[in-house]
């Protein structure tokens, strides 16, 4: 089954259409004004050819083949709708990358992502930053790369795909994400309780994100310039995702959070994300070094003006915005989502 996709989808490819996809997003980062800005059908379009698996999570998890099937059936199908989706796939394990790593357990829902299972207590937690950076192949760490190291070799009769397809890092969350998956929501009493056991914890989480990373970047080639991410493209080396921060003050980010953050973009450089409300935060975020680009994915939560002024004020890229929060007569500095609405596009 493997191979008769595999060998579609390497039919398909045109290797001039990825060629304007990469220019598109250089130029976006560039800041030159563009008559079309790069952007992502949220919604497809009708296309030719619909037939492709779309393999069950649990089932991916389990089995690499059905993972690459998964993960190859977006950039099959928005190839053929021709908008400015990169050819880029990942190892989709979820956010349970990291924790596991650093000797969290993770569970396996029916319909969802896997779910960590916190560390018992704050003796447990002492014992993990007791431990040190653990080996980069503890946990699902190897599974990672010895998944991406199949994606390649399965690839490889495919000179196509083989060429275009970018294999990005997976889900590594940010540095406080992290802390919070695997300490529980007993960190949020610990900021008061225990704030150097927080930091301890958080320095061990920035080093062993940083190692892993390395390692993944000497296994796959992905440099610190441009990489893919989700649907995208974009300047950089990391994705940090910055989720649960939306739950703390302004203080609390920039004691425990800004600092950290900074620290995998000093080595990487690249782009933030986060879910929710950042209002509180996104003026300090906003001054990061080696900070390209901003993903705030729920713009009806935020003040977009703010984000918006910002965001040009600093020359930062605001990702995937909706089309819908998309101000009249913009040509610089955005990537767009739009949504297909029939027959009037």
């Amino acid at each position: 089954m493997l191979d008769r996709y595999l060998a579609t989808f390497d039919r398909a490819i045109d290797a001039d259409h990825y060629r304007r996809v990469e220019d598109a997003y250089r130029r976006v980062f560039a800041w030159e004004e563009m008559d079309e800005l790069p952007y992502v059908w949220a919604s497809l379009p009708p296309v030719p050819d619909t037939e492709w698996p779309e393999p069950a999570y649990n089932d991916t998890f389990a089995d690499r083949e059905l993972m690459l099937l998964s993960q190859l059936r977006q950039p099959y199908l928005h190839l053929q709708a021709r908008d400015h989706h990169p050819l880029a796939i990942r190892t989709n394990y979820g956010t349970v990358i990291l924790p596991s790593i650093l000797g969290a357990g993770y569970r396996l829902t029916e319909t969802s992502l896997p779910w960590a299972d916190h560390l018992p207590d704050r003796d447990a937690v002492r014992r993990v930053v007791d431990g040190g950076i653990p080996d980069v192949r503890a946990g699902l760490g190897a599974v990672c790369l010895d998944t991406a190291e199949y994606y390649f070799e399965t690839l490889r009769p495919y000179p196509n795909l083989a060429r275009e397809t970018r294999i990005y890092h997976p889900d590594l969350q940010g540095p406080f994400d992290v802390a919070h998956l695997v300490w529980g929501p007993d960190i949020f009493l610990a900021l008061y309780d225990c704030p150097d056991l927080v930091h301890a914890l958080l320095d061990l989480i920035v080093e062993t994100y940083i190692a892993w990373l390395r390692h993944w970047k000497g296994l796959v080639g992905e440099g610190n310039d441009w990489t893919a991410h989700w649907s995208i493209m974009m300047r950089g080396g990391a994705m940090v995702r910055d989720d649960t921060p939306v739950m703390l003050s302004r203080a609390q980010y920039l004691e425990f959070v800004q600092p950290y953050d900074q620290r995998i973009l000093d080595a990487f450089g690249g782009c933030i994300h986060y879910c929710g409300r950042g209002d509180q935060f996104i003026e300090p975020m906003a001054t990061s070094a080696n900070l390209y680009g901003i993903n705030a994915s729920q713009p009806d939560w935020n003040d977009m003006d703010l984000l918006w002024r910002l965001t040009r004020q600093h020359r930062l890229v605001l990702l995937d915005l909706h089309e819908d929060y998309l101000p009249a007569g913009a040509r610089t500095g955005v990537t767009v989502r739009r949504e297909w609405r029939g027959n009037g596009g």
